[in-house]
């Protein structure tokens, strides 16, 4: 009895964490985290993680910028990190918008191809796997 009401404490947990946090208020949360960044403001990336050690960064976007360079200016260099790249996404008609995510998982000597974009907020876990619903 007890084992099936650990595991889904643990699904529970582990699958919060990720739907906790949307591209607004975690791009907020960066923002207040480093409110004396001077990065011009149409050329961020918001680098960010919650969990301890919390760590928030601004860092300055170019075309062909990688997750591998994000992550090694990061106290998580050299670690397997889960990445969740997000980005607001508007439906046309109705002028509402949501968050889209992309999740990757960077090990040490990976070099993922992915094309980060100007205003993406990229969040790093490295403390297990991200249980997407």
């Amino acid at each position: 009895m007890r084992l099936p009401a650990a595991v889904l404490f643990f699904v529970t947990c582990v699958s919060a964490r990720g739907a906790g946090v949307d591209y607004f208020s975690g791009r907020r949360w960066i923002e207040q985290q480093c409110a004396t960044n001077t990065t011009s403001p149409d050329q961020r990336l918001f680098v960010g993680r919650m969990h301890l050690p919390s760590y928030a960064d601004i860092v300055q976007f170019r075309e062909g910028i990688t997750l591998r360079e994000i992550i090694d200016k990061t106290p998580l260099k050299g670690k397997t990190v889960q990445v969740c790249v997000m980005w607001p996404h508007t439906i046309p008609k109705s002028g509402s918008s949501f968050t889209r995510h992309k999740y990757i998982t960077v090990r040490p000597s990976d070099a993922p191809d992915y094309e980060l974009k100007r205003l993406d907020v990229i969040w790093l876990y490295d403390d297990g796997p991200i249980i997407v619903r």
